[in-house]
């Protein structure tokens, strides 16, 4: 079951790194880099690269997401939509950043303890539950609430616009539901 769930979350995350690149927005680097690199994470840990452990990945997707928030040029000045698209991808890395720890296997690393002395990590998969459904709903409303540009861009650019939230928010969720199984 954890297999096909891992699958579904990589697929998701491939077309949301695929409507991002290709929604016909302006090129921006710092979403493409963090959109590849969640990518290239869930296809390390679905398809058994290893190239680097749950946590490495964890770390890296942290990295890239304060840096996509923090070196963010324009930001203020650009569409509340495109600003809100920014948010969601570094909140989605932050999210996958967790879960990712969630399911290293490594009880003391999920909960922070040495040698885990005692403590489970249940309650942070409950938390990581809570946070995945959040997400997921946010990522509808976002799709469902999401402003076009005037002129109105064509059909096929609305509807990569809007699925890319989606299937984040279906990503974060089928990975949240990993832990379970």
């Amino acid at each position: 079951m954890a297999e096909l769930l891992h699958a579904g979350a990589w697929a998701a995350t491939a077309v949301s790194t695929c409507c991002a690149a290709a929604s016909g927005r302006r090129l921006r680097v710092r979403e493409l880099v963090l959109a590849l690199a969640m990518l290239v994470a869930m296809s390390d840990v679905v398809l058994g690269w290893n190239l680097l452990a749950p946590l490495g990945w964890a770390g890296v997707l942290l990295l890239l997401a304060l840096v996509s928030v923090a070196v963010a040029p324009g930001t203020r000045s650009g569409s509340s939509a495109d600003r809100s698209a920014s948010a969601m991808d570094a909140l989605g890395a932050v999210l996958m950043a967790g879960l990712f720890v969630l399911m290293s296997g490594d009880p003391a690393a999920a909960t922070g303890a040495h040698g885990s002395h005692g403590l489970s990590a249940s309650p942070l998969i409950g938390l990581a539950l809570a946070a995945g459904g959040l997400f997921a709903a946010a990522s509808v409303h976002m799709a469902v609430s999401m402003r076009m540009p005037r002129p109105a861009p064509p059909a096929r650019v609305r509807v990569l616009r809007r699925a890319a939230p989606l299937a984040m928010g279906a990503s974060v969720v089928l990975m949240a539901a990993v832990t379970l199984a």
